[in-house]
């Protein structure tokens, strides 16, 4: 029944990575021309999200596990970093008076289904058609765009020789690199680096 989940070990080989989105785009496509019940939204054990979908899948379940290109694409990798856009969620397409959802929380790699109280939490059909209407037409993924730093904000340099590196966003210079006030030695020192590398910290 399930095809293996793309965006495990995704190639950033131009024909293995159309081969891969094209069938995201074949699925949720299906998904949204054939969903009759409601969606309920499914928590998963951490980064068992894959596992999870193949055992529900499996079961006859839909589902739709909707994955994004992360945008913090370390140097060193020689992948594409393709990971589920709501860490830990999916969603399961069920019509509950005719398939019962009792098996959905024993399932391998589900944590439980979410509810709000004692009522199972229902996601408009709105919501999931909003979602694949931000994936690309031609691979089915979600392309993320990084978030921008502002002068002021708390910000960590997650690449390269600093990496680790945490401090204030002062002010970009020119479109490639960034000016950070960090702790260095104890001191606080002007720090330059590439603005490609920063991420905000939390």
């Amino acid at each position: 029944m399930a095809d293996p989940h793309p965006g495990v070990s995704c190639s950033t080989d131009e024909h293995t990575l159309y081969s891969v989105t094209k069938r995201v785009t074949i699925r949720v496509k299906f998904l949204l021309n054939h969903s009759e019940g409601s969606w309920f939204a499914v928590y998963t054990k951490p980064r068992q999200e894959h596992i999870a979908l193949e055992n529900l899948e499996r079961q006859d379940f839909r589902c739709f596990l909707p994955m994004a290109i992360n945008p913090y694409q370390r140097r060193s990798d020689k992948k594409l970093r393709i990971e589920p856009l709501f860490p830990r969620y999916l969603f399961l397409n069920a019509v509950a008076d005719q398939q019962s959802l009792g098996p959905v929380r024993s399932t391998r790699g589900v944590a439980t289904l979410v509810r709000f109280g004692m009522e199972l939490a229902c996601l408009p059909e709105t919501v999931i058609k909003a979602i694949h209407n931000r994936c690309e037409p031609d691979s089915g993924l979600v392309r993320l765009d990084p978030v921008p730093a502002e002068p002021g904000d708390k910000v960590r340099v997650f690449d390269g020789p600093m990496a680790g590196l945490e401090g204030i966003f002062k002010e970009r210079k020119g479109e490639k690199r960034a000016l950070l006030l960090a702790m260095l030695l104890g001191t606080e020192t002007s720090v330059e680096v590439d603005a490609l590398m920063l991420q905000k910290a939390v």
